[in-house]
């Protein structure tokens, strides 16, 4: 079995006086999740993160909510060949101005923390969502 790390950011931002999360739609599976990606070289996790995160959405760290990382763990099956996949998540208040990567996501958006878990595709993500909301200081 193939293994398989990424690193990305769980983002969060206050709307209103009430925390919000970024969401992406990936491209290639249509799955709605969080932004990540793969480490380049000398990259620490948390570099490799807040990379991704640039890239794929232009959203900028404003302050990390948990120092340590969250992870998922879960597996794949990618060109017949199959894959254990873990990923790391940093936990982030976030700002700027969303410009999405087109290469790679189709859609993105805000959506306040009511309704995120419905709209997060699969079982890890709204688990560490769940764990994420719990450790986000009162607005």
């Amino acid at each position: 079995m193939r293994q398989d790390e990424s690193f990305g950011v769980i983002p969060f931002s206050k709307a209103r006086g009430k925390w919000e999360v970024f969401l992406i739609q990936h491209n290639r599976s249509g799955y709605w999740g969080f932004p990540k990606g793969h480490a380049e070289a000398d990259e620490t996790p948390q570099e490799a993160a807040f990379r991704e995160l640039k890239e794929e959405t232009n959203l900028e760290l404003i302050q990390l909510i948990k120092k340590d990382p969250m992870m998922e763990q879960y597996t794949f099956m990618m060109d017949g060949e199959r894959v254990y996949k873990r990923v790391f998540y940093f936990i982030a208040e976030v700002g700027g101005e969303v410009k999405l990567q087109t290469e790679e996501i189709h859609d993105g958006k805000w959506i306040p923390l009511p309704e995120a878990t419905v709209q997060v595709t699969h079982q890890e993500g709204k688990s560490l969502l769940a764990q994420a909301k719990k450790m986000l200081p009162k607005c």
